[in-house]
């Protein structure tokens, strides 16, 4: 784990997870992408199998997992399949509740192996380490500079949803709210003109992408494959 990189930011605790969130650099001539990728926006988002089962793990257990979101930037191929540009990847990291309950407790968690199989799989055991970096370089094994992140958890307060990087859905298709924190510890800089969230205007097009994760997330929050 120590290939991970540790940035050193000031640090936003929100509902367990560490969130590092800076907006981007003030530029005259906005350059967004510096991943050396082709710049990408999708009309809509696929949703695997797996991350819908993430999903509703994180929703009968939402004291004890949060969930980290992934979005892949191009076609990427990780150590247990290919995946196509545009695949919402989600998956359960364990908060302090559920680190508390010890290592003989078993949570559910799946990886994808393509749209419809899944591998069994643990969460990720803390929030010590970025943890969509964690996610794509360690579990995924995939190239993590092709991805942008987020995080998700209960609703946050009225105050910390006021947050330019903080989101309450009110309800998803499931009929239950969630709490979205648009960084991403590690991914989102090459992608955002150097801001570690997702913006919430037009800048490097994060509104959209906002709106494209919300409805993808209704996908994910109706139920297993």
């Amino acid at each position: 784990m120590s290939v991970l990189s540790r940035r050193k930011f000031v640090t936003i605790s929100v509902g367990g997870a560490s969130a590092l969130c800076f907006a981007p650099a003030a530029r005259a001539t906005e350059q967004c992408v510096s991943s050396g990728l082709a710049d990408f926006l999708p009309n809509s988002l696929t949703v695997d199998c797996a991350s819908r089962r993430n999903f509703q793990a994180f929703r009968q257990n939402p004291d004890y997992l949060g969930l980290v979101g992934v979005i892949n930037m191009s076609l990427v191929r990780g150590g247990l399949g290919t995946y196509q540009a545009g695949n919402l990847f989600l998956f359960p990291w364990l908060k302090p509740k559920g680190q508390a309950l010890g290592p003989m407790r078993t949570w559910p968690a799946v990886l994808p192996a393509n749209a419809t199989l899944c591998v069994n799989s643990a969460p990720i055991p803390n929030a010590n380490f970025a943890l969509d970096e964690y996610y794509c370089r360690i579990l995924l094994k995939a190239p993590w500079t092709y991805f942008i992140g987020f995080q998700l958890d209960q609703p946050y307060s009225a105050d910390d949803a006021r947050l330019a990087w903080l989101t309450n859905v009110d309800k998803l298709a499931d009929g239950r709210g969630v709490g979205i924190c648009w960084c991403g510890g590690n991914l989102n800089f090459a992608w955002f003109a150097g801001s570690s969230w997702i913006p919430e205007n037009q800048t490097c097009s994060g509104h959209a992408w906002r709106r494209l994760i919300v409805t993808a997330l209704n996908q994910a929050s109706v139920g297993a494959c």
